[in-house]
Formats: structure tokens, sequence, C-alpha cells
């Protein structure tokens, strides 16, 4: 069985903005933080990048079940081979579970260079995303045994 999971680019670029400035904004006892910390237009080339290297883990990670991945018009899309027992409710949490490891990597990356300290928390947040699409996509539903009527 096929699934696909899709994400826009461009809202997750905004998540990232959104989570560098909050985070730059709340720290205390460093007035540049927030300059420094957040992202702007002229980090887009960085950013990219970023979100290329997050592209390439998810598909590392999830090599052996990938049919499909690729962008069109800003939206990413990830086809993956599933068992025929795969858990359909699943879906709606992969999908916000691809769109925060996109968040959190791309911010764990970018902190590298910006937030040091706060660099690694995010990279093992990502990290567990990623694992957690990883052990949904491979999940079997227990079989049921049939009912019959008589």
């Amino acid at each position: 069985m096929e699934i696909t999971l899709a994400i826009n680019k461009e809202n997750v670029m905004r998540e990232v903005a959104v989570t560098t400035a909050y985070t730059g904004g709340k720290m205390d006892g460093d007035e540049n933080a927030l300059h420094r910390i957040s992202t702007v237009d002229e980090d887009e080339a960085h950013l990219d990048r970023f979100w290329e290297e997050c592209r390439s883990d998810l598909c590392q990670e999830l090599i052996g079940l990938v049919t499909f991945e690729g962008m069109a018009d800003d939206v990413y899309s990830l086809r993956l081979e599933v068992s025929k027992s795969f858990d359909e409710a699943l879906l709606p949490s992969m999908k916000l579970s691809l769109m925060s490891y996109f968040v959190q990597g791309i911010a764990a990356k970018w902190y590298v260079y910006t937030n040091k300290s706060e660099a690694g928390e995010y990279a093992d947040k990502a990290r567990l995303l990623l694992d957690d699409i990883h052990r949904k996509a491979v999940y079997k539903k227990k079989p049921t045994r049939p009912t019959y009527d008589d």
C-alpha cells in the first residue's frame, strides 16, 4: 500500500521564523539575542540548504520505504510503500510529525550558527520526530478475526 505525506515549504519556513524569533525574544540577559537568533530574508540561502539537508536525512531514515520524494509548487511530497496492515489513522499525526521535523531540524542547523547552547536540544527533538515517522510507517495493525452473520 502506498501513502503520501505532503507539507508546504513556505509554512515550514514561516514556523522556523516564528520559532527563532520567539527563542531570541525570550533570552534573558542577552539584549542582542533577538537580532542574532531570529531569521531574516537575507538568511534564505542558508535556510534552503538546511531544508535540503533535512530532506536528505529524511530519505536516509526511511530508505527502503520511499517510492517518491520531491517538490512541486512549494509543496513537498513524500510517498512511502507501507504494509497492507498499515493503520491509516496514523496519517494525520505522521503529517504533523513531518512538519515538526522540518521546523526542528532547520532550527537546529540554524542554531549551530546563532544559538549554540540550544542547538543540540533542537537536533535531538528533530531526531525523535524522524524516528516517530519511521516507527509509524512500519507499524502494522493487529489483524481482526472476521465475524460472519448466520
